[in-house]
């Protein structure tokens, strides 16, 4: 298992699965809250930060010339002990963000099938157990059903993206919604 390798499509899918399932399904309605009419704003602030992020990633393997992560990487640098911190950090907020997901997927539902409070919490919990069980068996796994599950939102908001242009409404767009200003992208971002 410590050998395992993931290719373009499984690493692509793992970057845009995070992207599109946080920043879109489950943080959507705070950025609008926080950033108004100017959320496209702060998604492209994200977004450049997103960018950012991954050419940074792209530059250490060059450099290091070895894939990873931020634990790689530190320890590479001679820090293992800041990289030891650093990876419970990373365990920690990939806990609580598989947590956000797994609420939000479960409210989704329970919205559509009628679910009371403790059948949503119920299928939160099953997802988590779900999604801990493929991340045990390893790599392969984990990537096959991120490949899957992100082609499956990308069909899906290609479909709603189709839609709106077709329903363009320019008006609409932001009826009932106030600017918040650069604090307001800001936060939102």
């Amino acid at each position: 298992m410590a050998n395992e390798r993931m290719g373009l499509n499984a690493t692509w899918a793992m970057a845009v699965g995070g992207m599109v399932g946080g920043g879109i399904f489950s943080v959507l309605g705070v950025v609008i809250d926080r950033s108004g009419s100017l959320a496209w704003a702060a998604f492209l602030v994200g977004g450049i930060l997103a960018l950012a992020t991954g050419d940074s990633y792209v530059r250490l393997a060059r450099h290091f010339e070895e894939g990873g992560g931020a634990f790689t990487y530190l320890r590479r640098s001679g820090m293992p002990r800041i990289a030891g911190g650093v990876s419970w950090m990373l365990i920690v907020g990939y806990v609580l963000t598989i947590s956000v997901y797994a609420f939000t997927f479960s409210h989704y539902a329970a919205g559509e099938v009628g679910l009371g409070p403790t059948g949503t919490r119920a299928l939160a919990v099953a997802v988590i157990a779900f999604l801990v069980a493929v991340n045990l068996r390893g790599v392969a796994s984990s990537a096959t059903l991120e490949v899957f599950l992100v082609w499956g939102k990308v069909a899906v908001l290609v479909v709603l993206g189709v839609v709106g242009v077709w329903r363009w409404n320019t008006p609409a767009l932001s009826e009932g919604v106030t600017s918040h200003g650069f604090s307001g992208i800001a936060l939102g971002a």
